[in-house]
């Protein structure tokens, strides 16, 4: 049985008291300003209760503590080599301890059962406030929804609070990808030699992410049929494992040009237990620290170009899109999981449709 009553505290005040069993059939209480406020905590009090997730405040862990479980669990996917990698837990590892238990804006104090939307927000809005980037916000609160789920699937909370919480961009400023141009490109892979250039090569014109460049191996380059196979990647301790994400398996079409360059590269590439085609020296996994560090930097230093790594993926994926190929080859040949995040990187870089010239087509259709 549930119940409603208006109750006068020894102090004078009325509240109105909302008493019910929870699922384990204990006793439970709770006291409001207002009976609306009580009538809408009994009703949610109930649903959670029927579904077995009601969690009082006293029984309540904190945010902190429900966030120490998820990267227990994380831990644990790591060293069994489920989805994991080393680099993705100590990001989620330092998110946590850096913003989430953060002694002035976090919440990890707060309890579990009093996380709200409104608390949400709140923590947003005091990340921003403290200089944090507003990408970084979205990080964490991406780590946030992350938590919460995984605490859905133990039961602990009925529902995701943080899910849909979004963070506006501070002003309309362009923020679309920038792409080298092809006379910056052409001067990086033409001053380049030994290991850097069909390194670089690849790189511009296949688009693989440089983790996936350091773990292809010689057996995934098809010569015959001129695609190189993306089977595996190289992570940030140098190890070997499966793709970023399952669209990461795919085959990217490679031109001549490509192809030449990693023959005449096999004839001296180093050997190695991997059957790296980007090998280190020894035959080993490559450090890419050490190749920004030791090559590339110096190399775009001495010819006076302000770029990074990644922007030769861009570049590669612009010149796709400039040669017609379709949203859906892009996509792929990307490894990008879903068409979305291929048009919220690349969108503007398709041609707009002639609608002008359409509808003209359509009135001479139709009037002849």
């Amino acid at each position: 049985m549930a119940s409603i009553r208006k109750r006068t505290l020894p102090s004078g005040l009325n509240r109105w008291q909302v008493d019910f069993y929870d699922q384990r059939g204990k006793r439970r209480g709770k006291l409001f300003e207002r009976k609306k406020d009580a009538d809408a905590f009994l009703v949610k009090a109930r649903a959670q209760v029927a579904a077995g997730t009601y969690m009082h405040d006293s029984d309540s862990p904190t945010v902190a503590e429900i966030a120490q479980g998820w990267l227990d669990h994380c831990a644990a996917r790591r060293d069994a080599g489920r989805r994991m990698e080393k680099a993705t837990y100590r990001d989620y590892a330092d998110k946590v301890r850096l913003h989430l238990n953060d002694g002035e804006v976090g919440i990890g104090t707060l309890k579990l059962s009093r996380l709200t939307r409104k608390e949400v927000n709140a923590f947003r809005d005091r990340l921003l406030a403290s200089g944090r980037s507003e990408a970084m916000v979205r990080k964490v609160l991406g780590v946030l929804r992350l938590i919460l789920s995984h605490a859905m699937d133990n039961g602990q909370v009925p529902g995701n609070v943080a899910q849909g919480v979004k963070v506006l961009r501070a002003s309309r400023v362009d923020t679309k990808i920038a792409v080298p141009a092809k006379k910056q490109v052409k001067a990086l892979i033409d001053a380049a030699s030994g290991r850097m250039r069909p390194l670089l090569i690849i790189s511009a014109l296949c688009g693989l992410r440089a983790s996936e460049a350091r773990g292809l191996r010689w057996q995934d380059v098809d010569f015959a049929e001129g695609f190189l196979h993306i089977r595996q990647r190289a992570d940030f301790y140098c190890e070997i494992g499966e793709p970023k994400s399952a669209a990461g398996q795919r085959s990217v079409p490679a031109g001549p040009l490509v192809l030449n360059a990693l023959r005449e590269w096999k004839l001296v590439c180093p050997q190695g237990e991997h059957d790296l085609v980007f090998p280190a020296g020894d035959g080993s996994v490559s450090d890419h620290n050490n190749t920004m560090r030791r090559y590339f930097k110096p190399l775009c230093a001495r010819l006076g170009l302000d770029l990074r790594w990644h922007d030769l993926r861009h570049f590669a994926v612009s010149l796709w899109i400039e040669q017609g190929f379709s949203l859906k080859e892009v996509m792929t040949f990307a490894g990008h999981a879903s068409v979305q995040m291929t048009m919220e990187r690349y969108g503007h870089l398709f041609p707009s449709p002639d609608h002008q010239k359409a509808m003209a087509l359509v009135e001479q259709r139709l009037f002849g």
